[in-house]
């Protein structure tokens, strides 16, 4: 079982709602939570790919891309906020009129700020001083780092707008599923697509460049410029994109439809 397309539009709605009313208690331990097992898997994922040759080329990647998904089935399926996501849901809510653009803001600004302590949380304590990522580990979390802040800001942009269409397309899918088996591969495959893409995802940055500085691999400005570019784009690939093109299709589209 599953929901429909439409059914899928109303729920995220509703998911939105209650999202936009949490207290701020409730709000900032989910979003910590959210930043860690997000921070937790792109560890993982560092391990995975700087534990594998070189020689082996695009299988490196491939194998980092299926490691990394795991981050978000965990926080989907025990708890969590994740700004991108709720870029999607708590946007659909503000869309159908059912919270303000204040709550609309307020949860934005509290999830981010809050995904950030947790995801940087595992770079400072998970990643650098349990040595988890030290020794043979360092050069694959720089060249990982570096490959984040490489592009110029449009291309950052544009990249970061592919990725939340795909990120937001996965937690959509867990929503529709109705099974603990069917929401882990609605989640697993695009999100595996915008690893293997190489999309940019601001709390995965929020990890992956906090852990290239504590290296060496990257400057507070270069930090600062990603968060803002990517923030922006992951915002227009799942609050306008996504958010927009399935609320414009089943609530306005249709609501014009009934009228006829």
């Amino acid at each position: 079982m599953s929901l429909t397309p439409k059914e899928l539009v109303d729920d995220a709605i509703k998911r939105g709602k209650v999202k936009a009313n949490y207290s701020i208690l409730t709000t900032a331990i989910l979003a910590i939570m959210a930043g860690i097992f997000i921070g937790l898997a792109g560890v993982a994922m560092i391990r995975t790919m700087g534990s594998m040759p070189k020689e082996w080329g695009t299988f490196v990647n491939l194998m980092g891309a299926l490691i990394f998904p795991f981050g978000l089935i965990c926080l989907l399926l025990v708890g969590g906020e994740l700004v991108t996501g709720n870029m999607m849901a708590v946007s659909m809510a503000l869309y159908a009129k059912e919270i303000t653009l204040k709550q609309w803001a307020r949860n934005m600004f509290l999830v981010t700020v809050f995904n950030l302590v947790g995801a940087v949380g595992v770079a400072i304590f998970f990643g650098y001083f349990s040595n988890t990522l030290q020794g043979g580990f360092v050069e694959r979390t720089i060249a990982v780092a570096q490959g984040r802040i490489a592009d110029a800001p449009m291309a950052t942009f544009l990249s970061a707008v592919a990725c939340n269409i795909l990120v937001c397309t996965g937690v959509y899918m867990s929503f529709a599923a109705k099974d603990f088996i069917g929401k882990i591969v609605g989640i697993l495959l695009p999100i595996t697509g915008f690893v293997i893409a190489g999309y940019q995802h601001v709390v995965a940055n929020m990890f992956l460049l906090a852990a290239g500085y504590l290296v060496g691999g990257v400057t507070l400005s270069e930090f600062s410029l990603n968060m803002f570019v990517v923030w922006l784009g992951n915002l227009v690939g799942g609050g306008g994109l996504l958010a927009g093109m399935y609320f414009l299709a089943f609530k306005v589209g249709m609501k014009e439809e009934n009228k006829k």
